[in-house]
């Protein structure tokens, strides 16, 4: 067979001399390179044989002389005649050829060269020409290095003869001497060492190493070997205390190590061509090499690398930065040997402990800490990565050839992980082929997982081994049978995944084929599958009980190797990413799906929505990946299409994807194309080539005739771990590839779970967890941005989402609103289910929430054209800008001003120039602020308030501003005029409505003509509308005539008349404004006799009407008569100054003496205002002494007028009440907001420091007076009024208080406590407050305000029995405590404060048993320590030292007052006796079992009354204790972590942090156990039970006891369950469930171990349970 592919020239060459024992040694320069070398032939060969010529024999001579004879490849034609020997010319193989490469298949099925395109061969003339050439470059090449190789061993042998002539200038070029041990060692010379090298790697490329003699090749070896035995004894080692002097000596020695690196390379280079040499590949040389190699990266190189700028190295670094030229020099030529060492990895089997030293330093190479920044490392961070690089090599080779090495290495990267860099560029350093980056780790880790599914490279021997199997397959006589006994002797004692591969049979057919086929391919893919199984569980293990913020790095690792695997998910370079995403799949929907901890199933949801958003994305790509083979006109790319098409439509059948010309295919060919000779593609077409096989076993067979061909072709490309298709095919480019590798992902397991992830996390936000509703929520938000259509997929999305925005949590709401947004975001067609939603959540308690809603607010109004909506939002938005935070309420306003008025900045003033759509819109705009201030009150006060703040000075737009409100006024001026340009649906009232709120926003918005168009609307007032009207525009004439200078007199007198013609028709709130307007109007005009005139008359007709009986049915004229002349006087005195005005009213009331004409008004309607009178008369009366009062203050100080009050306050008549109330809060209000200006003033005005005292700022005004005046003679009526009801009274007086609060009229004590009681009011407006004014009142008399807190408990407590009605301590659900308000003031002062404050809570729980009041069903002492426990139960506890504070004070209490009480139960209930307990049973007494139930003891006749007394006292101190458990374990507070915590100098950051609750744990258990407590008292036999088991508690319970026991510490030492008891569900009444400590075993008549506080009688401590010897209960 040789023959026939063989030229053969017959020649009779001259036999060579038969005495010549050894082949004659060439001349120097003579060329042997292209020689080939058989398996069986080594370097020393034997002699040649000679051959006399014959015919008969010359063939057979022929064939014996070749075997052994070294022959030039030269052509026929060069041979010399003379020359005897025939010769058969063959070939050349390259050096580098390996025979593991080449399969040979059977002749119908010859597979043909894996190329993408058949390439013509050249004309055979051009053929010659070039093998001529390449022939004389390798002839050069050996030559070379021959003449090199003698001339260094001339020069070593001159050196070692003493012959200093000559050797001097021989040694010169090649060899130099250093010191070792005080003796002089001649090493290679560097430039001799980089000459050897290179020739070396020229003759190894041309294939004719093997030309140099085998010795020749050892001893240069051991030449270059001297100069490794030099830097191992030599010290490399870095100080970091080194001077500049010691660091130049350092980089002498590590320059000659960079020599030592070159000779490394040489051995390496040497071993390498002679690869199948043992004398060359020794061991103990490659260990010389290992150990140079890494003395130099560990003593050099790395300590160099770790440094940094500005750290305690710093001079070190700096030094080191002056030579980095050099050191950068040394890594270079580190990282060639290394690659050396890697490709020799793949050519050489190596020694176990080679290995092993490989393995250690290249890991620890992958974990060094590299810098940051190029300017943090001396020799630059991608030089060090590159030696990264070439470890992971080093590592992948390994990994691959030696199976058994597979375990430890997987097990040493993973234990190294926390080393690796989190955070900044350097996490990600390995760039991928389309420019990304992924972390290195996770390079390796996937090229591992690749690997783990491929047969073991095992180097030369495996090679032959699959070749001459091969071969025996090739051959048609060959029996199979034999072939598998050969292969399966061959391989029986090879532990690697080829065991799983057996031989194809002819006689197979296609099922069993198929069947042979799945079980190889199965086994294969479970190796992988364990590896990756393996990794992701470490992983995940480490990362479940570690936080993103916390020391360990493991979470974050998660996260980042989870983003590596996504990122590469449909490279074909990487399909282990998929196996390894599949197993985390897995792995987080278990945690997911199981009971696990809240952190836990966060972490799985969080990468769960990862995962889910990374197929979604796959899809997308993918499909941006087909429109672009849309151009293409090949074949391929249009069935690639179509199969997408396909599985759009979800009807893709998977036998497609596995057909020998489908997607698997054109990937397997264009990873041949790219790579087919690395070792990293070649697994990763294995890997792949393993899916494909199993994708064709899983799916149905089909009646596809080349099924079987597949099934065959499979198999025999997994045993032979190459790629072969037999036949080519078209290129496939890039894009195909990409797309066909996404359908057989998408097809694959992972991908197949999207909807079970989706479903995971939808079902997860029901879930009782608040953490894990929140997470989940975001993870839907994660994939719905991806993929929109799940909105359409998933219908119960919506649902959900509305459900979320009710959430207790606010997390919850926050992320449910994010969610919302994303939403409507991709389909805004949703908006309509979600506007309610996201308009209550503006209102939501928690600031971020609110924050979040008004941004998606502002995006709807902003896309939405529908008037109704935008109405619905700018109302939201408006009463956020009046926020009670400051930052909620600037967002607001910023928000209403980008969406009203920023888009029409660009005009200005020039109304003109506005286009047409603009004039439109500007109509809408003005359509809409119309709409809303009509719409109720609220709005329009804070429209009025927003447009205040953006048209102030301290606004920077506030021009801009300005000239839009003037456009929209105009605007709305138009609408009145013309009622065509009115909108549809406007009308005329509510147009002028609107110019009320620019005209109380800034009156100088106005024109002086404008007011013109207003006037008509106060002369005709002839049905309701036209009252509206007159109240609007006298609202506009009052705000705005004062700031129009340039107003007409005629207009005003106008207006004037017209006003008070109508004053008799107006009703109350027409009134305040007309008597506003028309002193106004009087202030530029300087007429105000007729208002003296109306102001007489009223009086005049009040006296009249004193002494009549208005409360007399037929009197009702009078009585109208009455009202409205009251409410004229009290509008008009409120507005209008008479004071100047003294005479004129003598002269009409001449029997006048008084001064204030204020005071003459309210005398005439005091009358009024007394009991005899009708109610509605006295509202009216009262109310307009109040408007006057609040313009003249002092009347408030007259006798009469607070005795007015008084009685209105005392009757008991919320209508008078509310309406004394609403004038003083109108009073403080006013003086609240004119406080600042008036110090604004006083500052203006140059008020300065004169004898220590501010100018003017210290003198008192009529207000202040006034102010203090009601807030001390009211105060006591006021706070009463504000406890007696949760009414429109009890809201007002609550106003009150809190402005009297805010003004500091009082001191703090005064209101504080009735402050308290009112936030845990159930009516929403006076609990707000109540508890802003105490949050102010805490945080400025902090110290002063501690003492009121008790009083302010015990006020709280009534408030919700008598008024409330609701003497629990609780609200529910979800359970709060109504004291909450408090407690989060409390929280936000300091530890110790705390601590002291519920110190003194517990102790009014505490009693005095004796004392107890047990009257009533409940006694009133039973109930108010039931609400104080409640609310224990319930606080939201800040911080963990808080919370274990509590817990050691109510266990002191048990403990201590419990004591006592379970002795009198004892000796008075169950008549239990301390003699006879002692009483020794030999003698007839009886000893108890402490521990036993008091069942058989008959309780004596006790009084019912001290039976009732002592069941309530354990009933309190049982309720405390089920509030105590219940703590414990809501917080898992275990016994070990609480006496840790509890110690002196414990972790402080532990206990500072906020303590975490576990889920599951409601407050329902402990709500029913302390009812079932209190209800005991019901009966006799209930009283009786409650007591024994009271008595019980303290007797068994252990923890009681230790916490008696634990007095002397003080209340500061904690106490606490077993650490299991959290998690093992218990009776809220036990003790721990966990295992007892060791206790010291004692019976009740043993002497005391120390004195206690409570009789040991009542302790019961011996429990007869034995101990075994380790101290364990049995």
């Amino acid at each position: 067979m040789l023959l026939n592919a063989t030229q053969l020239e017959n020649r009779y060459p001259t036999p060579t001399s038969p005495a010549s024992s050894s082949p004659p040694r060439k001349p120097k320069g003579k060329s042997l390179k292209h020689e080939q070398i058989l398996p069986s032939t080594q370097a020393g060969r034997p002699p040649i044989t000679p051959i006399t010529p014959g015919p008969a024999t010359f063939n057979q001579a022929a064939y014996v002389n070749n075997a052994q004879t070294i022959v030039e490849h030269t052509h026929a034609s060069n041979l010399k005649t003379s020359e005897r020997t025939p010769v058969v010319l063959i070939p050349p193989l390259s050096a580098e050829t390996r025979p593991s490469e080449y399969v040979t298949f059977k002749d119908d099925q010859t597979p043909s060269p894996p190329k993408q395109k058949r390439v013509e061969e050249p004309p055979l003339a051009d053929s010659s020409i070039q093998a001529r050439d390449q022939r004389a470059i390798a002839d050069s090449a050996f030559n070379n290095l021959q003449a090199l190789i003698e001339a260094i061993f001339e020069a070593d042998e001159l050196a070692s003869i003493d012959k200093p002539a000559t050797s001097s200038a021989e040694l010169t070029g090649h060899f130099m001497y250093v010191e070792q041990d005080d003796a002089q060692v001649r090493t290679l010379a560097p430039a001799t060492l980089a000459k050897l090298e290179t020739s070396l790697q020229k003759a190894i490329d041309a294939g004719r190493i093997g030309g140099v003699a085998l010795d020749d090749a050892c001893r240069l070896q051991s030449l270059c070997d001297k100069t490794l035995t030099v830097v191992q004894s030599s010290e490399l080692s870095i100080d970091t205390a080194w001077s500049s002097d010691d660091f130049s000596s350092w980089i002498q020695r590590a320059a000659f190590a960079e020599t030592a690196l070159r000779s490394a390379r040489t051995i390496v280079r040497i071993m390498t061509g002679f690869r199948e040499e043992k004398k060359v590949c020794s061991e103990e040389a490659l260990q010389n090499v290992v150990d140079v190699l890494n003395k130099v990266l560990t003593s050099c190189i790395i300590p160099i690398v770790e440094i940094r700028p500005k750290e305690s190295g710093s001079e070190l670094f700096n030094m080191a930065s002056n030579y980095s030229k050099e050191i950068g020099q040394l890594l270079y030529q580190a990282n060639r040997v290394l690659r050396l060492l890697v490709d020799m990895l793949d050519k050489v089997d190596i020694a176990e402990a080679i290995v092993t030293a490989l393995e250690f330093f290249a890991i620890r190479i992958l974990f060094v800490e590299n810098a940051q920044i190029e300017k943090e490392s001396v020799i630059g961070t991608q030089k060090f990565e590159g030696l990264r690089r070439a470890a992971m090599d080093v590592i992948y080779g390994i990994f691959s050839k030696y199976p058994e090495q597979r375990a430890f290495i997987l097990d040493e990267i993973l234990t190294s992980l926390q080393k690796l860099p989190t955070k900044g560029q350097n996490a990600r350093q390995f760039k991928l082929s389309d420019g990304t980056s992924i972390q290195l780790v996770s390079a390796l880790i996937m090229r591992l997982i690749q690997t783990s599914a491929a047969p073991a490279n095992n180097g030369v021997n495996a090679g032959k081994r699959r070749l001459s199997q091969a071969r025996k397959e090739r051959s048609p006589g060959s029996d199979p049978s034999d072939t598998e006994k050969e292969v399966s002797s061959d391989t029986a004692d090879d532990h690697e995944p080829s065991d799983v591969l057996s031989d194809a049979s002819d006689n197979d057919t296609e099922d069993s084929a198929s069947r042979r086929l799945a079980s190889e391919a199965n086994a294969l893919n479970d190796y992988a599958a364990k590896d990756a199984q393996y990794v992701v569980r470490y992983f995940v293990q480490r990362a479940m009980t570690a936080s993103k913020t916390g020391d360990q790095p493991y979470r974050h690792l998660l996260d980042m190797f989870t983003d590596d695997l996504i990122l590469v998910l449909g490279n074909a370079e990487w399909p282990a990413a998929e196996l390894l995403l599949r197993a985390l799949m897995v792995s987080m929907i278990s945690i997911a799906e199981n009971k696990s901890t809240a952190p836990a199933k966060n972490m799985a949801l969080e990468l769960l929505g990862m995962m889910g958003s990374a197929i979604s994305e796959l899809v997308a790509n993918t499909q941006s990946c087909a429109r672009s083979l849309e151009s293409h006109d090949s074949p391929s790319s249009g069935y690639l299409r179509q199969l997408f098409d396909d599985y759009l439509d979800g009807s893709l059948d998977s036998g497609e994807l596995t057909n020998w010309n489908g997607p698997y295919r054109m990937v397997m060919e264009y990873l041949a194309f790219i790579d087919c000779e690395g070792l990293p593609t070649r697994n990763a077409q294995l890997y792949y080539l393993t899916q494909w096989a199993r994708g064709v076993t899983s799916t149905q067979p089909s009646v596809d005739p080349k099924r079987g061909f597949l099934v065959d072709r499979l198999r025999k490309m997994l045993r032979y771990r190459v790629w072969d298709p037999s036949e080519t095919m078209d290129p496939v480019t890039k894009g195909q590839c990409r797309l066909a590798y996404a359908l057989t992902v998408l097809n694959m397991n992972f991908c197949r779970q999207f909807d079970s992830i989706f479903k995971i996390l939808l079902d997860s936000i029901t879930s009782e967890q608040t953490t894990v509703r929140t997470r989940s929520l975001k993870s839907v938000t994660q994939m719905l941005e991806k993929d929109p259509s799940l909105l359409d997929r998933a219908r119960n999305v919506k649902g959900l989402l509305t459900k979320c925005t009710a959430d207790a949590s606010p997390m919850v709401r926050d992320s449910a609103l994010m969610l919302i947004g994303k939403c409507i975001q991709q389909k805004p067609a949703l908006e309509q289910d979600f506007i309610k939603p996201i308009v209550s959540l503006a209102n939501d308690p928690t600031v971020s929430v609110r924050k979040r809603s008004m941004k998606l607010l502002k995006d709807l109004f902003a896309h939405n054209k529908r008037k109704e909506v935008k109405m619905v939002i700018g109302e939201c938005l408006l009463q956020r800008s009046n926020d009670l935070d400051k930052a909620t309420s600037e967002m607001a306003i910023q928000i209403l001003e980008e969406l009203w008025f920023s888009q029409f900045w660009k005009y200005g003033d020039a109304a003109d120039n506005i286009s047409i759509q603009d004039r439109i819109t500007l109509k809408e705009q003005m359509d809409l602020l119309v709409s809303l201030a009509q719409s109720s009150e609220k709005v329009c006060s804070a429209l009025v308030s927003m447009l205040q703040v953006l048209l102030s000075a301290t606004t920077k737009t506030a021009e801009s501003n300005t000239k839009v409100c003037r456009l929209l006024v105009s605007a709305a001026f138009e609408s009145i005029i013309d009622s065509e340009a009115r909108p549809e649906g406007m009308e005329q009232k509510h147009v002028v409505q609107s110019l009320t709120v620019f005209a109380r926003a800034s009156p100088r918005l106005f024109k002086a003509e404008q007011l013109q168009y207003l006037q008509p609307y106060i002369s005709n007032l002839s049905n309701p509308d036209d009252f509206s009207l007159l109240r609007s525009v006298v609202i506009t004439f009052r705000c705005v005539l004062p700031t129009v200078p340039t107003v007409q007199h005629s207009l005003l007198f106008e207006v004037q008349k017209a006003l008070f013609n109508n004053v008799s028709k107006l009703g109350r709130m027409e009134l305040d404004e007309v008597a506003a307007c028309l002193w106004t109007v009087d202030g530029v005009l300087k007429n105000p006799d007729r208002l003296v005139r109306l102001v007489a008359s009223v009086i005049k007709g009040l006296q009249k009407l004193e002494s009549r009986n208005l409360s007399d049915p037929n009197g009702k004229e009078d009585f109208r008569r009455a009202r409205k002349y009251v409410q004229i006087a009290g509008a008009f005195g409120k507005h209008c100054n008479f004071e100047g005005q003294v005479v004129e009213f003598q002269t009409i009331f001449p029997a006048w003496k008084g001064t204030s004409v204020s005071r003459m008004i309210i005398d005439s309607i005091q009358t009024f205002a007394s009991n005899k009178q009708p109610l509605p008369l006295r509202i009216d009366a009262l109310n307009s002494i109040g408007l006057i009062c609040q313009s003249s203050p002092l009347l408030f100080n007259q006798g009469q007028v607070s005795h007015v009050f008084q009685q209105a306050l005392t009757e008991g008549q919320p209508d008078l009440q509310n309406i004394v109330l609403s004038n003083f809060r109108d009073f403080f209000t006013l003086q609240e907001t004119q406080a600042p200006s008036k110090n604004d003033v006083s500052q203006a005005d140059g008020a300065a420091v004169v004898n220590g005292q501010l100018g003017g700022s210290m003198k008192a005004s009529e207000s202040d007076g006034a102010s203090a005046l009601i807030a001390q003679r009211f105060l006591h009526n006021i706070l009463s009024i504000a406890l007696a009801s949760q009414d429109a009274p009890a809201l007002t007086a609550t106003e009150v208080v809190a402005s009297i609060n805010r003004q500091g009229l009082v001191h703090p004590k005064e209101s504080g406590p009735a402050l308290v009681a009112l936030e845990t009011s159930s009516n929403p407006a006076i609990a707000d407050i109540a508890f802003r004014a105490h949050n102010d009142l805490h945080q400025q008399h902090e110290s002063m305000f501690e003492r009121e807190y008790m009083r302010a408990i015990v006020e709280a407590y009534r408030y919700q029995r008598d008024i409330v009605q609701e003497p629990l301590g609780f609200r529910s659900p979800p359970f709060t405590s109504k004291l909450h308000s408090m407690f989060e003031i409390i929280k936000s002062s300091k530890s110790k404060y705390q601590k002291k404050f519920i110190s003194n809570y517990c102790s009014k729980i505490d009693f005095d048993v004796d004392r107890l009041d047990t009257s009533g069903d409940v006694p009133a002492s039973l109930q108010f320590s039931r609400f104080l426990t409640e609310n224990l139960a319930f606080f939201d506890y800040g911080r963990v030292d808080e919370l274990l504070h509590t817990v050691a004070c109510m266990e002191k209490i048990v403990a201590d007052t419990g004591s006592g009480i379970a002795h009198s139960i004892n000796t008075e209930v169950f008549q239990v006796r301390v003699d006879t307990i002692l009483r020794d049973p030999a003698d007839g007494g009886a000893r108890i079992d402490p521990t036993a139930s008091h069942e058989t003891v008959a309780p004596q006749d006790v009084a019912p009354l001290r039976l009732r007394q002592l069941t309530t006292a354990s009933i309190i101190l049982s309720c405390l204790w089920e509030t105590r458990t219940y703590l414990r374990r809501l917080y898992g507070l275990g016994s070990t972590q609480q006496r840790r915590e509890s110690k002196a100098n414990g972790k402080t950051r532990d206990i500072n942090k906020a303590p975490s609750r576990i889920n599951g744990i409601t407050g329902d258990k402990v709500v029913t156990a302390i009812a079932a407590r209190v209800a005991s008292l019901n009966s006799r036999e209930g009283m009786l039970k409650q007591c024994q088991e009271f008595v019980d508690l303290l007797s068994i319970d252990h923890e009681v006891k230790v916490a008696a026991e634990g007095e002397e510490e003080g209340v500061e030492r904690p106490w606490t369950p077993s650490g299991d008891e959290a998690d093992t569900p218990m009776p809220m009444s036990g003790g721990s469930r966990g295992p007892p400590k060791r206790k010291r075993s004692a019976s009740v008549v043993s002497t005391p171990h120390k004195k206690r506080g409570r009789p040991s009688l009542g302790r019961r401590k011996s429990s007869r349970k034995s101990v075994d010897e380790d101290g364990d209960w049995e």
